[in-house]
Formats: structure tokens, C-alpha cells, sequence
């Protein structure tokens, strides 16, 4: 056998291992749940089996598409937002020593207050459309990009910036050249925890102010004692939380192609 075929057989055996372990312990966990339920006899409205749940996916699922679209969108945008936001402060934080020290201590003390406290005054604010959303969920998921693109470029060797500098380059050629490419990893690093967070977060800001969403879906089911229906919207929440995360790590894969072999 080729070393190529036998490359192909190790990445195969290597990416099944990554899966199958996972699978059998979610198989194994939801025949204990199915089996438990049905032994002790316990009601529907305290804790549905399994296939319960899957039933009552299939009869709602016509309901769930617009709630869908409306979480995707609040979730993309402020992930796009809070991205963005999060790379420019580390630019600035970095870019500049007193910037840094007067801004960043600032950013993190923030941290301290749970975003959800800070709901009503974006509904107070900006209504009860999308905005205040959208705002809540950036505002979730700028500070692991902004911590983690910080990390990097101030993890950066010196010793590059300082052969920039001696082949004639300024501080921009330092910064362009050296420490916002060392950045990327990280940032990307900082946007797979917070592609996590961003779902959840646009679910608890249509909890407190929502006219569509998952999170709707899950209080309306919570009013009428549908916890079938609950499962259902925690289900789905979970997916796409495992979707966002899927499609950050693929585009890491792409953009930082040197860091393969380092996963």
C-alpha cells in the first residue's frame, strides 16, 4: 500500500474516531431517557421521551421555519457585528499602548454585567424590532474575538517586527505585515467560542422582547405546558449553535491552511 493510500486510511480512521464516539454516547444517553420514561411511567407534560419529541418535531415543523429564519438572522448579523467591532478594538488596542491601557482594562470590567441586564435598555432604546437583537447578540460575542485577536498580535516575536523594521518598514508595515496576519488565528479562535454563544444569545433576547424567533417558540410552548414542544426549540437551538461553530471551523480550516497540522 502507497504512503498516499496509507495517509487516506489514517485520516479516515482519525475523522471517524472524531464522530463515532460521540454518536454512540448520544444513542446510548437517549435509549436510557426512552427506556427510564417508559419504566417509571413519568407524564408527558413533566418529561416526554424521545420519540415523543421526534413526533412532535414532525407536526410543528411547518410552524418553526419563519422562527428559524428569524433567529439565523438576528444570530448572523450581530456575529457579523460583534466580529467586526471586536477585530477594530484589538487593532486599536494594539496599534496603540495608550489606547490599550486606557480603553481595554474598561472592556473587560464591562464584562461583569450580564448582557441580559442590559436588554431593557436596548428595548428602551431602540424598540422591539430587530436592533436591540441584534445589538445584545454582538455585544455577546465581540469580547471572545476581541481577547483572543489581542492575545495574538501581543504574542507576536519580536524579532519579526524588529526585521520589518531594520529592512526600512514603518510601524504600519510592522502592523500589516506581522502582527495582523499573527492575528488571524486567534481571532479565529475567539469567533468558534463566539459563534457558540451567538445563537443562545439571540434566543434570550427574543425571550425578553421577541415577536418571532426559537425563543418565542420555547415561551409560548412554556405557557401552554408543552414541554415536548420545549425540547423541540432546545433541540433546534443546539443545532444551529453546532452549525455556527461547523462553519467557523471550516473557515479556519481555510484561512490559517499552515495551522492544519497543528489541530
Amino acid at each position: 500500500m502507497s504512503q498516499g493510500a496509507q495517509g487516506a486510511r489514517g485520516l479516515r480512521w482519525r475523522r471517524a474516531g472524531r464522530v463515532v464516539p460521540p454518536l454512540v454516547t448520544v444513542v446510548v444517553l437517549l435509549t436510557v431517557w426512552e427506556g427510564w420514561v417508559r419504566l417509571a411511567d413519568v407524564p408527558e407534560f413533566v418529561l416526554p421521551a424521545p420519540s415523543q419529541v421526534a413526533r412532535t418535531a414532525v407536526e410543528v415543523a411547518p410552524l418553526l421555519g419563519p422562527h428559524v429564519v428569524t433567529t439565523l438572522t438576528e444570530a448572523v448579523a450581530g456575529l457579523a457585528l460583534g466580529t467586526v467591532a471586536g477585530l477594530v478594538l484589538s487593532i486599536l488596542v494594539t496599534a496603540s499602548r495608550v489606547t490599550g491601557d486606557a480603553v481595554y482594562p474598561l472592556v473587560v470590567l464591562t464584562q461583569t454585567v450580564p448582557v441580559v441586564v442590559l436588554a431593557p435598555l436596548m428595548i428602551l432604546w431602540a424598540g422591539f424590532g430587530l436592533l436591540p437583537k441584534v445589538v445584545l447578540v454582538a455585544l455577546t460575542v465581540f469580547f471572545p474575538v476581541l481577547v483572543s485577536a489581542v492575545g495574538a498580535m501581543r504574542a507576536v516575536d519580536a524579532e519579526h517586527s524588529d526585521m520589518v523594521a531594520g529592512l526600512g518598514g514603518t510601524r504600519l508595515d510592522q502592523f500589516l505585515l506581522v502582527r495582523l496576519p499573527a492575528s488571524i488565528p486567534g481571532a479565529l479562535a475567539g469567533l468558534r467560542v463566539a459563534a457558540t454563544y451567538a445563537v443562545g444569545a439571540a434566543v434570550v433576547a427574543e425571550y425578553l422582547a421577541g415577536q418571532s424567533g426559537l425563543g418565542v417558540f420555547v415561551q409560548r410552548s412554556r405557557k401552554a405546558y408543552a414541554v415536548d414542544q420545549i425540547f423541540v426549540g432546545v433541540v433546534l437551538i443546539a443545532l444551529l449553535s453546532g452549525l455556527f461553530f461547523a462553519l467557523v471551523a471550516a473557515l479556519t480550516r481555510v484561512a490559517t491552511p499552515w495551522q492544519r497540522g497543528k489541530s
